[in-house]
């Protein structure tokens, strides 16, 4: 498996704009702003990913989110993006190569968010630099 870890403070404005741009309502607990439930998502951002070459095109195949608890503003979250496979197959215009990754989302040692995303990229494949966990 292959992965890297970054920690990345959820700010109140960080949710608010996030909410904004895709129209969600926002919503709180306990005076915290609460996340919606695709912002891990954008998370992506912020990690540095060796397997993918930067400037490429990719499509998103498929994402699924699993929480146990809610993200909420001023949360230090540990999170770590894996590479849990890469799978390659003929389409109808050539390579297409699979990449399922898997993002784990903790905060202070307690899991809070799964997160599965697919991303499809079309044409052959370029070398690739990948890190062990």
């Amino acid at each position: 498996m292959n992965c890297i870890h970054h920690q990345i403070h959820v700010s109140a404005e960080w949710i608010s704009d996030y909410a904004q741009s895709i129209e969600a309502p926002v919503q709180t607990t306990n005076g915290h702003l609460i996340a919606p439930s695709t912002m891990p998502i954008i998370f992506w951002q912020v990690f540095d990913i060796p397997w993918l070459n930067k400037g490429e095109p990719l499509l998103h195949g498929t994402q699924k989110f699993s929480y146990l608890a809610p993200i909420t503003a001023g949360m230090t979250l540990d999170c770590e993006l894996a590479l849990t496979s890469k799978v390659q197959k003929e389409g109808r215009k050539g390579k297409l190569t699979f990449y399922n990754h898997t993002l784990v989302c903790k905060c202070e040692g307690e899991l809070i968010v799964t997160a599965e995303t697919v991303l499809i990229r079309v044409g052959d494949n370029h070398d690739e630099k990948i890190h062990n966990c």
